[in-house]
């Protein structure tokens, strides 16, 4: 059970570094778009970065709630 928790967590941690270097380039391609005129394309890559960083945030926060339970679980809930 161990290791299939931990291969959860690293699961888990490479989509958290997939997603925000996704924004990141995304935001980086919608400021070239935008320098170059193309202000509609710009708005759409910068909505994807945005929902990109959103799901980063969100696997953070499973991240975090597996890191709680296992620490209630080893200490008997206290």
């Amino acid at each position: 059970m161990i290791n299939a928790r931990k291969r959860f967590v690293d699961a888990i941690i490479a989509e958290i570094v997939e997603q925000e270097g996704m924004a990141r380039e995304l935001a980086e391609f919608a400021d070239l778009m935008e320098g170059d005129g193309h202000h509609a394309t710009a708005e759409t890559l910068w909505g994807m970065s945005r929902r990109r960083r959103v799901k980063g945030i969100e696997l953070r926060g499973n991240l975090a709630a597996l890191a709680i339970a296992d620490h209630e679980a080893t200490e008997g809930g206290d």
